[in-house]
């Protein structure tokens, strides 16, 4: 799909030149007949990120485009969550390899500012080591995620003078996931600002919702549980631990006080 924009950063790799203006331009004409292979809703964003674009700008956007064609033919030969850092464009940033707007960074979690922007202040926030799935993270890292997604939005909203935030999240290619490595997306959202996120309404029976919900419900039964009793007995265990500490506390008190 990109070999001819490929052609042309090889080219420049190997000459250790910048792209003329000619170049730049050819890789926008390419990159604009590309991207109408696209859902027009997806091809309307981009368009006129690809017009506005500057040459770094252009490049990096190929370069990740690159990237994740290569990480789609090695699926497979990789387990899950375990295609490598500095695979993938977002472990990329991880690494510093790309250069981004920092806005948090731990030893878990990074949020930064996208660089290709639904609305100005979209944020991003990953995981720093590589996961493509929600169900492949520990439920530490997922939590300080989400956590962290709620004490920024406010924060967002603020600075941007935002009248809403849309929370999304894609998982597969399908579903738009464009990096495979899960991200949450905080995007500001103002009146007329054309980012569209809505979908055409189906109407199905209600026995066809009644038999998908047996479904999901006998599959979901064993696990739900399972992982709710896990975590119920871990908060036992804390509470416990807790009730004892202070229970020592006090007899510890009262014997001082005992002639």
């Amino acid at each position: 799909m990109l070999l001819i924009i490929e052609e042309l950063l090889v080219r420049k790799q190997k000459t250790k030149n910048k792209m003329d203006k000619k170049e730049i331009e050819n890789l926008r004409k390419k990159l604009l007949e590309q991207i109408e292979q696209l859902p027009e809703e997806q091809a309307k964003s981009l368009r006129e990120q690809i017009k506005n674009a500057s040459t770094e700008q252009l490049e990096t956007f190929v370069k990740a485009q690159m990237q994740m064609q290569s990480q789609k033919g090695q699926q497979g030969k990789q387990g899950k969550g375990e295609q490598g850092q500095g695979e993938c464009f977002f472990c990329q940033l991880i690494s510093g390899k790309i250069e981004t707007t920092k806005i948090y960074e731990d030893n878990d979690i990074l949020a930064i500012l996208d660089i290709y922007p639904a609305n100005l202040g979209h944020l991003i926030i990953m995981p720093k080591k590589h996961f493509q799935f929600i169900y492949e993270i520990p439920d530490a890292i997922l939590k300080k995620i989400f956590v962290f997604a709620k004490i920024i939005e406010p924060i967002i909203m603020e600075t941007t003078k935002a009248q809403g935030i849309s929370i999304y999240i894609a998982q597969g290619q399908i579903a738009g996931q464009t990096v495979s490595h899960f991200s949450v997306n905080l995007i500001p959202r103002f009146e007329k600002d054309n980012v569209n996120l809505m979908w055409q309404k189906k109407k199905p029976t209600k026995k066809e919702l009644e038999k998908l919900g047996e479904k999901i419900r006998k599959k979901a039964e064993k696990v739900v549980t399972e992982n709710f009793e896990q975590e119920r007995k871990k908060t036992d265990k804390k509470q416990k631990k807790k009730d004892s500490s202070e229970a020592q506390e006090i007899i510890k008190h009262i014997k001082k006080r005992i002639p």
